[in-house]
């Protein structure tokens, strides 16, 4: 009688975790519940809870990339803060308006979401808008006063290979990296988050305007990066773990 308690329990935590984020697995329930709630709880019994009420996540084999020995190639790896940061762009449709445009750069060493843009078109300006952000709430100080080199990866696209874009870049004198052809790895961890924007976010509601969507996807960037657990960071959120490392960094 205990164990079905707990388990109805355990169950009135998860609902309301699926319900926000459908596209969670029961290991990034189970980290959320743990880490972020502050509930014990076996990995293994948040698998049977959520596959008896049948709230797993249904593989979809058409989603999975494929890979080939061409492909099989490293990708920088970031070791401190502000070393290596993603910038990359997709487009949502909003209903009765039509297309937005989102730009989002991302720290790859802390998973956080520090610059993005949203606009009608996607222009090198607007790219550029997005790396301004992320310049001045990293490196509030001047980007120009930063004390380590700073590296931009992106893909071959117009708007990153533009001469302006370029040139700014070159200015504040951010190295540019540009992902290979062919290369699925280049810009993976930014691409990724990408994916996680357009399942937490953009599937899971409807927008009537691009200003209803840009309210609400500034306040999910600031969840994202203040409640959103990661396993590569031993389940910590960005914020936390990019606090973590400031104070490291100050004790050295």
């Amino acid at each position: 009688m205990k164990r079905v308690q707990e388990d109805e329990r355990f169950l009135s935590l998860i609902r309301p975790i699926k319900a926000e984020h459908p596209f969670w697995g029961y290991r990034r329930v189970w980290a959320y519940l743990k880490y972020r709630l502050n509930q014990p709880v076996n990995k293994k019994r948040i698998l049977r809870i959520m596959r008896e009420n049948d709230l797993l996540v249904k593989p979809n084999l058409r989603l999975k990339a494929k890979r080939d020995n061409q492909n099989n190639r490293n990708k920088p790896k970031a070791n401190r803060l502000n070393q290596f940061w993603g910038i990359d762009m997709t487009k949502v449709m909003i209903r009765t308006w039509g297309w937005l445009y989102l730009v989002i750069v991302l720290d790859w060493y802390t998973k956080k979401i520090v610059g993005y843009s949203l606009s009608a078109r996607s222009k090198s300006s607007d790219w550029l808008d997005a790396l301004d952000m992320a310049c001045n709430r990293q490196v509030p100080e001047g980007i120009l006063h930063k004390q380590q080199e700073l590296y931009l990866v992106s893909d071959n696209g117009s708007q990153p290979t533009s001469e302006s874009f370029m040139r700014a870049c070159s200015v504040m004198e951010i190295k540019q990296i540009f992902a290979s052809y062919s290369n699925p790895k280049g810009n993976a961890d930014t691409e990724r988050v990408i994916r996680t924007i357009k399942e937490d976010f953009v599937w899971v509601s409807d927008y009537s305007s691009s200003v209803e969507f840009t309210e609400e996807f500034k306040a999910w960037v600031e969840r994202y990066n203040s409640d959103y657990p990661h396993s590569s960071l031993k389940y910590l959120t960005p914020c936390q773990f990019e606090k973590e490392q400031l104070q490291l960094t100050t004790k050295i």
